[in-house]
């Protein structure tokens, strides 16, 4: 128990050192008194997301937006034909003129466990940066 009668438990974890700056740049420009704060806010936007996911059931149709490294091509690639059931259309654009990062755009329309799959197997592939899952 902390001061203020909160059940508190303290949690380390190591992050690059770029990751670390742009936390404390987050702190300053989002306005927050301190790292737990931001971090604190962080995993709760993310937990809900996942929940939302999860909530998720039946027929759905919408958009995911993957980020990734060109590095994770293949695994991507791998991961879209395997879905190319319940994948509608898809552009994939790389952006090697400023980095090595690739963009894909996937409409899809299927069960929603499918989805889910997808989503949760391309966002835990190595190099993939972000994957967005946005339901019509």
């Amino acid at each position: 128990m902390t001061a203020k009668g909160k059940d508190t438990e303290i949690l380390s974890f190591s992050v690059p050192g770029q990751q670390a700056r742009d936390i404390e740049d987050l702190v300053v420009d989002m306005g927050y008194s301190n790292r737990s704060e931001l971090i604190r806010d962080a995993i709760h936007l993310f937990t809900r997301s996942k929940m939302d996911t999860d909530k998720m059931s039946g027929r759905v149709e919408g958009i995911i937006i993957a980020l990734y490294d060109h590095a994770a091509e293949p695994e991507v690639s791998e991961i879209r034909h395997k879905n190319m059931d319940i994948i509608k259309s898809f552009m994939h654009t790389d952006f090697r003129e400023s980095s090595e990062s690739c963009c894909d755009i996937l409409i899809f329309a299927g069960m929603a466990e499918k989805v889910k799959e997808m989503v949760f197997e391309m966002g835990s592939a190595k190099k993939v940066v972000e994957v967005k899952l946005f339901v019509a």
